[in-house]
């Protein structure tokens, strides 16, 4: 399912940068513009876009919100204000169950966001299939326009997408029977040669039988240290 993000009558340059941005950490990268107020090339909204240029630099621009969700098979309009008119509103919590009930026919899905002063016209909310919004402690302050962006692109994209983090651990692979057998030895030489008593050397080996892979490897990188520090401060004192 193909996901555009549409900005009506879009007014701070920042807004439609940092929308650009949102869109593209959650990969999602095809923007339309409907009237744009703002300079959405300008230094300003490419600086907040900050690797996501590109998302700008391709947008589409129409005058006229019916013609840029003209190929969109379901159009959801996004709202944080109640409507005199009688709506069915749908949260963004629920967004994506409603639109995955609706089977393989959906092939693109317009997510439309209006203005940052009053949101979408009343004509543009006719012009949608859907009308959705993000539940809000309390309507003031609401959210601007770049949040909301990034709320519906992470919400519609949860099971998709990954965190690509490197693994920062000490060691990411299991310890071998072999190294944890002689962590152990080596551990309770370095207890015995501190003096620490019986007793509480057998809850310091009960407790790393406990233990996950990357806390054996801290384990074993602070025995080697404390071994190293020990055996320093002997070949001190013999020197002097």
């Amino acid at each position: 399912m193909e996901i555009i993000v549409v900005l009506v009558d879009s007014e701070e340059p920042e807004n439609v940068g940092a929308a650009a941005r949102a869109m593209h950490t959650m990969g999602y990268n095809t923007l339309r513009l409907v009237r744009p107020k703002a300079d959405y090339l300008g230094e300003k909204a490419l600086a907040l876009a900050h690797g996501s240029q590109h998302v700008l630099q391709q947008a589409q621009v129409y005058d006229a919100l019916g013609d840029a969700i003209a190929d969109c098979d379901l159009a959801c309009a996004t709202t944080a204000r109640h409507r005199y008119e009688k709506h069915h509103y749908t949260s963004v919590r629920d967004l994506p169950g409603y639109l995955q009930a609706k089977g393989p026919w959906l092939q693109r899905v317009a997510i439309v966001f209006g203005g940052e002063r009053s949101g979408l016209k009343s004509a543009d909310i006719e012009a949608c299939d859907v009308l959705t919004n993000v539940p809000q402690h309390q309507l003031q302050p609401s959210l601007n326009l770049a949040q909301a962006v990034m709320v519906y692109s992470f919400v519609l994209s949860a099971e998709q997408t990954q965190v690509q983090i490197a693994d920062q651990r000490l060691n990411s692979e299991a310890m071998p029977p072999a190294e944890y057998a002689s962590l152990k030895r080596l551990l309770q030489q370095l207890m015995g040669r501190i003096g620490l008593p019986a007793r509480y050397q057998g809850y310091v080996m009960h407790g790393i039988a406990r233990l996950g892979q990357e806390d054996l490897y801290m384990i074993h990188k602070l025995r080697s240290a404390v071994d190293h520090a020990l055996d320093q401060a002997l070949t001190g004192k013999e020197n002097q």
